[in-house]
């Protein structure tokens, strides 16, 4: 295992891309190959301009791809089609590495473990570009975003915490179990359907919380309630697609206690951005995001056509 091929979907995120492509070009790599594969998901800002301009002046090769359609997932299987590294390192757009060991330590775990079922996990914590606001504390400590505060370093259950935004996989392996399912539109429950198939393929998933990645996203209880929607109209494609395969993180919202939280939401939404008091707030946050959930599964699936 001597090459990877770094896989970044973007769309309209032209000033953090280019943070994150600065931060891989200056990873350190010794004789081992590396690639970064932009997909460009339709932008209407300058981020093909930006990403042309960088392929053509850094000694780490960066390959722009446009594909306008299909949203990330299929932007992420047209990458690790074009790829020629052995592994494929996953990242978001935002995700920019911390330290210049970052891909080195991914190649050298894979190295040492050189079966296609040996995966790597590593962390995502928030960038300190921005302030790190309660509500994002509460969002990755507990909330509905990442769940690495309950991990302990080593394997971990692909099916449940696949994170597309940083993991490394073999492409073999990838390419056995056929990628990402591009009919989910969005990023959102797509990395847990792959994740499902990756896990039944025998994926052993290597938790690394040293490898850090910092997630430049800003992110407020009214962005995080459309995001919760998103979610919830994807868990219902899931399950429409996988009945065989039941997940305990996308099931269908059913009893009293959904049903009231779903009723309540406008309530909720108003709740959730005024200046509450530490307890009761992250309670308001956690039925608000329970209630666009439940909001988005009645309203189903959007789902890319094939």
């Amino acid at each position: 295992m001597n090459s990877i091929t770094v896989v970044i979907p973007t769309k309209d995120r032209a000033p953090v891309l280019g943070r994150t492509l600065a931060a891989l070009e200056a990873q350190q790599m010794g004789d081992a190959g590396i690639e970064v594969i932009v997909v460009d998901n339709g932008s209407s800002d300058d981020t093909v301009e930006r990403v042309r301009r960088l392929a053509g002046g850094t000694e780490v090769p960066i390959v722009l791809i446009e594909h306008p359609d299909g949203g990330p997932a299929a932007a992420r299987n047209t990458a690790a089609a074009a790829a020629s590294g052995d592994v494929l390192l996953f990242l978001g757009d935002d995700t920019e590495p911390d330290g210049r060991g970052l891909l080195r330590a991914h190649l050298d775990l894979h190295a040492a473990r050189p079966q296609d079922t040996y995966g790597v996990l590593g962390r995502i914590a928030w960038s300190p570009r921005s302030p790190v606001t309660p509500f994002m504390h509460w969002l990755e400590n507990g909330g509905p975003q990442f769940h690495y505060f309950e991990l302990e370093p080593g394997a971990v259950d692909a099916a449940s915490y696949f994170y597309s935004s940083h993991a490394s996989l073999k492409r073999s392996l990838f390419e056995r179990v056929g990628g990402f399912d591009e009919r989910f539109p969005g990023a959102a429950v797509e990395d847990t359907e792959l994740g499902v198939r990756l896990a039944d393929a025998g994926l052993e998933l290597d938790y690394h919380p040293d490898l850090l990645v910092l997630h430049d996203h800003p992110t407020t209880p009214e962005q995080s309630l459309r995001r919760s929607v998103a979610v919830g109209r994807s868990a219902a494609l899931y399950n429409r697609l996988r009945p065989d395969r039941p997940h305990p993180g996308v099931q269908p919202p059913r009893g009293v206690t959904w049903s009231a939280v779903r009723l309540a939401a406008p309530l909720i939404g108003a709740l959730a951005r005024l200046p509450l008091p530490g307890g009761v707030r992250e309670r308001v946050w956690l039925a608000m995001t329970r209630a666009g959930y439940a909001q988005g599964y009645r309203l189903g699936p959007v789902e890319v056509a094939r």
